[in-house]
């Protein structure tokens, strides 16, 4: 007789967002709906505290699932334009052969200096874990991520090192962040702490959180070099080292090449400036005396995604003449990376619908309402940890560090002087909660964007990430103790 076995089913990405959807949209019918009263303050809408009150129910219905991905489109018109855009670029790059021939001549130097490899993966986490501890580098990864994946593959590593290293590198900077604008600056602003106070503290728990992801992805990185089939992307890697044709002879890198790659690292130049115009333009002043920002009419905002991607169209259009296309050549190479992104840009439209359905359901402030009254009954050590979670709740349908300063802040900030801890502790508690699990989130349109840059499938990729991120939330509890103690200020 045949025995029967029960399995769960196999579900890829927009299957796992699907059910997700569907577990969202069962909570509307459950969870009594609420909102707070806001105020716009700096251009952004501000809870206020203590104005919670019910409102009248609106349980989404099919038609309200169906709509809310067309609705997703609307909420990331500009990260899948981005997404796109980034598409159609490096195709017209891959298209001169200058980042094959790059990554040959990389791989060939490595192979000259067998130290210099040994530091790829620290000094590229490093990098990247400044950058967003420092300005908050978030969407800017998804440029150096198909980059670094052929070079990781040239060395023997894998496409999920080539992803990690730009993306989680500043996933981990993003959330131990000490002078981040969108997390720590807006947080420390609403809980009136001194703007980038705490400074000593912070930079510690970064320094430790770095150097315990380079840790775990140096040990995974020995682990596929002894064995690559315990890589995550192993099948995945092999049609890609073929396809670059990294394990064969080529021809020297032209000069029209080394064109194309002295554009891109220029235009790499050029974004990293652009993103911290503010900052050089003050250095600058403070230097010189001469306010540049008044000179050359310069905005008082640093680039986001509008001018990153300018920039990087620009970049497109170098490489093209550079590269020696003609106007069909780049045209058809744009298009064809412009389709590669097609199934990256509609299955951000349905994880944005989760979020949708919950703020249409206005589910989301009562939960809010609900873990702060419980956080508020507990002790000062426990009730920041459990802040910390609250805001990993909330991260999952806001992915967004400034969205979530302005929603839980003007609760948690008050909240933290009637239960015994800082307001820099919650500040803390506050970044340290709401980003770790931003990696993981299928509601996050980077996390989707990086990972369907990888080809890595999202149940992959949830499998060998989550252990990290279990760490890393350990030591985030564990960083939470000494504030208590000290009486951080």
């Amino acid at each position: 007789m045949k025995k029967w076995h029960f399995r769960l089913p196999q579900l890829n990405t927009l299957g796992i967002i699907f059910s997700i959807i569907l577990l969202v949209t069962i909570m509307t019918w459950i969870v009594p709906s609420g909102a707070y009263n806001r105020v716009m303050t700096d251009g952004r809408a501000v809870v206020q505290p203590g104005t919670y009150h019910a409102v009248a129910s609106n349980p989404q219905g099919l038609f309200d699932v169906l709509k809310a991905p067309v609705q997703g489109f609307e909420n990331t018109a500009l990260i899948i334009a981005f997404l796109l855009l980034i598409g159609g670029v490096l195709a017209i790059i891959e298209k001169t052969g200058a980042i094959t021939a790059g990554i040959k001549e990389a791989s060939q130097f490595f192979g000259r200096n067998p130290k210099f490899k040994f530091l790829f993966i620290p000094v590229g986490l490093t990098v990247f874990s400044l950058c967003g501890a420092t300005f908050g580098m978030c969407e800017e990864t998804l440029i150096f991520i198909p980059i670094l994946i052929p070079l990781a593959l040239s060395l023997g590593y894998d496409s999920a090192i080539g992803t990690a290293i730009p993306f989680v590198g500043a996933g981990v900077g993003f959330a131990a962040a000490f002078t981040n604008p969108f997390t720590v600056g807006i947080a420390q602003g609403i809980a009136q702490v001194p703007l980038y106070s705490g400074l000593g503290y912070r930079v510690l728990i970064w320094a430790v959180c770095t150097s315990v992801v380079i840790t775990y992805f140096m040990i995974y990185a020995h682990r596929i070099q002894k064995d690559p089939t315990r890589s995550i992307t192993y099948e995945h890697d092999q049609l890609k080292r073929h396809e670059l044709g990294i394990n064969e002879e080529g021809s020297k890198i032209t000069g029209r090449q080394k064109l194309v790659l002295l554009s891109f690292g220029l235009g790499m130049i050029m974004l990293v400036l652009g993103v911290l115009k503010p900052q050089v333009c003050a250095f600058l002043h403070n230097l010189t005396g001469i306010d540049f920002m008044t000179l050359f009419h310069l905005e008082q905002e640093g680039w986001y995604i509008t001018e990153i991607a300018a920039l990087f169209l620009g970049i497109g259009l170098a490489a093209a003449i550079f590269g020696g296309l003609n106007m069909t050549q780049a045209t058809d190479s744009f298009f064809e990376g412009v389709r590669g992104m097609a199934s990256i840009a509609i299955t951000l439209c349905f994880a944005q619908a989760i979020v949708i359905i919950a703020q249409n359901g206005q589910i989301l402030d009562t939960l809010l309402d609900f873990m702060s009254k419980g956080i508020s009954k507990l002790h000062p050590i426990c009730a920041s940890w459990a802040a910390m979670m609250l805001q990993t709740v909330i991260d999952f349908f806001i992915p967004s560090g400034s969205s979530k300063a302005v929603l839980t802040m003007p609760i948690l900030a008050p909240l933290a002087d009637l239960i015994g801890i800082t307001r820099q502790t919650m500040v803390l508690s506050f970044q340290l909660g709401g980003s770790w699990l931003n990696m993981i989130f299928p509601t996050d349109p980077v996390t989707l964007g990086a990972i369907g840059f990888a080809a890595i499938p999202f149940s992959k990729w949830l499998k060998w990430l989550l252990p990290l991120l279990i760490i890393m939330y350990l030591l985030s509890f564990a960083a939470l103790v000494p504030p208590y103690f000290m009486h951080w200020q």
